[in-house]
């Protein structure tokens, strides 16, 4: 009966999409790791790849990492590979026998120990996306693909932990100065931790890129559309400064900073009009099926390398 009822929720648009253009449809889904070495995943993660297999038939999904439940020393390297095989089997199989690209990003479970990511470049090196590569010398953790017959580019930075140095800016700042960037009608960079903090329990050092500024330099220069990010589990569409950024929240939720009880999980689609340079979003939580008006989030998160302004779109 619950699964009736999440299959039936309506859509929910945030704002009237520009007329005359067919948008690239793309699935958000980020943070659905359990505790450490879990070889299950939620039942609300089933229920919305199953419905964007079912029912939303994207163009892609884009997770902003924790894909798997890693990050502890203890353990063994059968558990490792056996939690990338409950990926397979519950996520990535799904969409790939759906004919679904995905586009990823690693996050501090998937990519912060060196056992970690062998385990994780040994994973995908043998089951890589049916994506539409520009640069991957560094795949899995550093790519860049494009979507949508070349409208759409995105950078995959390894921004599994606190620090992205400066061969990786020079890298970032390289990809967003090919030909294919330049002539993608919209730009998007994934990254697993923030730039700014968005939920309580994650707003302090150590969770928020230290070098967050630099990287946003970059991106200004890029003329990036959003950074998408995942870690703090809080959906939330902001600014910082010019640049948009989308909290893409994941299945289990934190509250936002400053405000008490607000915790959700949640699922987004963005629908990406490349002509207009613009993205709308559609958002549900995923455990009720309750629809997410981005109007009714706060308006202002104040957390560290804040403040964040609330967006109803992206342009």
């Amino acid at each position: 009966m619950l699964l009736s009822l999440l299959l039936s929720w309506p859509l929910l648009s945030a704002a009237a999409p520009p007329a005359a253009e067919t948008p690239l449809r793309l699935v958000i889904l980020s943070d659905f790791n359990g505790s450490y070495g879990s070889l299950t995943y939620p039942a609300a993660l089933t229920r919305a790849v199953q419905r964007t297999v079912e029912e939303w038939k994207p163009d892609a999904v884009l997770s902003a990492g924790d894909l798997i439940a890693g990050q502890k020393a203890s353990l063994s390297d059968s558990t490792m590979r056996a939690m990338w095989a409950s990926f397979d089997r519950d996520v990535y199989g799904p969409l790939q026998r759906a004919g679904i690209p995905f586009g990823f990003t690693l996050g501090n479970h998937d990519a912060s120990l060196a056992r970690d990511r062998r385990e994780a470049a040994r994973y995908w090196k043998a089951r890589p996306p049916a994506l539409e590569f520009v640069e991957r010398s560094s795949f899995p953790f550093q790519y860049s693909f494009t979507l949508g017959e070349g409208r759409v580019f995105v950078a995959s930075l390894d921004a599994s932990g606190s620090q992205v140095g400066a061969a990786a800016q020079s890298w970032l700042a390289a990809q967003l100065a090919t030909p294919q960037a330049r002539r993608a009608g919209v730009r998007l960079v994934l990254g697993h931790l923030p730039l700014a903090g968005v939920s309580q329990g994650k707003n302090r050092p150590g969770e928020v890129l230290r070098d967050a500024l630099a990287l946003r330099t970059v991106m200004g220069k890029g003329k990036v559309l959003a950074y998408i990010h995942g870690h703090h589990a809080a959906f939330y569409p902001g600014r910082l400064g010019p640049l948009n950024v989308l909290s893409s929240g994941g299945i289990g939720g934190r509250d936002y900073v400053g405000y008490p009880g607000t915790a959700r999980s949640t699922v987004n689609l963005l629908n990406v009009y490349p002509s207009a340079g613009r993205a709308t979003f559609e958002t549900f939580d995923a455990d009720t099926g309750a629809q997410v008006p981005s109007a009714r989030l706060p308006a202002r998160l104040s957390g560290l390398g804040g403040p964040l302004n609330r967006v109803d779109d992206f342009r």
